[in-house]
């Protein structure tokens, strides 16, 4: 057999010692070899931009999600911070007010004293108000009677409303943080009266 080259590199001829003559084709494994090559790659090419997309809209929702959680936190902690400061100003206003009313203070003739001596204020005597410590208590420095009633962290304003009507202390201002009014009924002259103790804070 031989084979004889033309002048086109597309075509071939052999032939055979009979005469006969055939034509030879090009080979076209490489060029489908290097079309299945870009087939795969633009595949690859697509599941690595579909990964990306997924993981840019994962991180997305990792976000939403973590905001979301974070502002409950943080509203719920601030709502268990009011509720404990609220709580305490209740429990500090409740028994203020029951000691200025069952109780003689001390000494127990504190009212006829230096307010410097004062160690602790009662209002009661013979189980109603005494007038003598209600004025003592009303006409006594604020500071000093914040300092004996424990009411350091916090102001106060108390009235008494019956056969006289007796403040002490600084009447709150409108803006206040939180303000507790905390009420009972006594005896006073002989009849009824209404105290009330506020215990309030201030905006900052």
């Amino acid at each position: 057999m031989k084979i004889t080259k033309g002048k086109s590199s597309t075509l071939r001829c052999a032939s055979y010692s009979n005469g006969k003559r055939f034509a030879l084709r090009p080979h076209k494994s490489s060029a489908i070899e290097r079309s299945e090559d870009s087939t795969l790659y633009s595949r690859e090419q697509a599941r690595g931009q579909a990964s990306m997309i997924d993981l840019v809209i994962g991180f997305s929702i990792f976000l939403l999600v973590f905001a979301s959680v974070s502002a409950v936190i943080n509203k719920n902690s601030k709502d268990f911070t009011k509720n404990s400061e609220i709580n305490e100003i209740k429990h500090d206003s409740f028994f203020v007010l029951k000691e200025l009313t069952e109780t003689q203070g001390y000494p127990l003739d504190w009212e006829t004293l230096n307010e410097n001596d004062v160690e602790r204020i009662g209002l009661a005597k013979r189980n109603e108000i005494n007038e003598d410590k209600l004025m003592a208590f009303s006409n006594m420095t604020y500071n000093k009677s914040k300092e004996l009633l424990k009411l350091q962290g916090y102001d106060y304003f108390f009235v008494l409303d019956g056969a006289d009507y007796v403040t002490a202390g600084l009447n709150p201002a409108s803006q206040t943080k939180y303000l507790i009014k905390t009420k009972r009924i006594v005896n006073y002259k002989g009849s009824e009266a209404e105290v009330e103790l506020q215990v309030y804070t201030l905006w900052e």
